[in-house]
């Protein structure tokens, strides 16, 4: 029988459409098989505790293990320290205090391979000041005609990052690689603090929209580009640290305000919460070897009996 012209066509068509849904099934397994696979990851968590201290707070950690932050004795007696972490455990042993000897209250922020630190103290006119705690030699952070300023993340080249408030009040963030400083501020932000830096010098960027908004932002110029990285479907973001290997760890604000910890690790988000805090965990630093410390507390206000606490990650 004659075939017409037309089904001649629709024939050929078919044909054509046929080959079509094969190649794209094909492509479609490839890609499937080349794409990252969704990450398990459980965390571990411990207090980290310091004997004889009613309170320990960590915010940075080396690839050693080694800890800075501060921690309060039953006297009331506060000390900026640092101290070797046992990750099975949350002990911290080996503590040397770190006590700028130009204010009070000293904190550690930063903590770099070798064991330099960054952080903050409480000045004689009760302003924030930023300092570098190096062989046993403190030296302030900031910018000239800066009234405040805290220091929050050194790298292992000791490139430093962090906080400044300028003679009008607005705060900013700055590079400073020894040398000469760099003013990181976002455009359009209220704003600015650099939280934290890496070996390939990314930085960490927080900014304050003028609706009061936190959005995360990374550089990797210096302040001349930077892109926001904000956690899909958080309220409010806050990248506080990140490791040579491009891992991040964020503040997050749920619709509550309740503040929430997530990993970023393979392409994904991974929230996480302390058990024994309550609406506030907040993580600050992440090494290497997927180690993270931070603190936790109660309610929005992350206060009420807020401790260190540090999550090992496991994949």
């Amino acid at each position: 029988m004659e075939v017409s012209q037309r089904e001649e066509t629709m024939k050929n068509r078919n044909y054509v459409l046929g080959l079509l849904v094969v190649v794209l099934v094909s492509m479609s397994a490839a890609v499937r098989a080349q794409a990252p696979q969704p990450q398990k990851l459980s965390f571990t968590f411990h207090d980290v505790t310091i004997s004889g201290a009613i309170e320990v707070d960590s915010f940075g950690i080396n690839n050693n293990n080694i800890v800075t932050g501060d921690y309060i004795l039953s006297d009331g007696t506060q000390h900026g320290m640092t101290c070797k972490l046992a990750t099975t455990s949350g002990k911290c042993t080996h503590v040397t205090n770190i006590d700028d000897p130009n204010g009070t209250h000293t904190y550690g922020f930063g903590i770099n391979k070798a064991g330099d630190v960054v952080g903050q103290y409480v000045n004689s006119a009760g302003n924030s000041q930023g300092f570098l705690y190096k062989k046993g030699t403190f030296t302030d952070i900031g910018p000239t005609g800066a009234t405040e300023s805290q220091a929050y993340g050194i790298n292992d080249k000791g490139n430093i990052v962090g906080l400044y408030i300028d003679s009008s009040g607005l705060e900013h963030g700055f590079f400073y690689d020894g040398t000469a400083y760099t003013d990181l501020t976002v455009p359009g932000a209220s704003a600015t603090f650099a939280t934290r830096n890496n070996n390939k010098n990314v930085i960490l960027v927080r900014a304050v929209s003028t609706s009061g908004v936190n959005d995360a932002y990374r550089t990797k110029n210096k302040g001349k580009t930077y892109k926001k990285i904000d956690v899909p479907g958080a309220t409010g973001s806050e990248a506080y640290g990140i490791n040579n290997k491009g891992n991040i760890v964020y503040l997050i604000f749920d619709s509550s305000g309740n503040r929430h910890g997530v990993l970023f690790y393979g392409g994904k988000y991974t929230q996480f919460d302390d058990p024994n805090g309550v609406g506030s965990t907040r993580d600050i630093s992440i090494n290497d070897s997927l180690v993270i410390v931070g603190r936790y507390g109660t309610g929005p206000s992350g206060g009420n009996g807020g401790y260190g606490y540090e999550a090992v990650v496991k994949k």
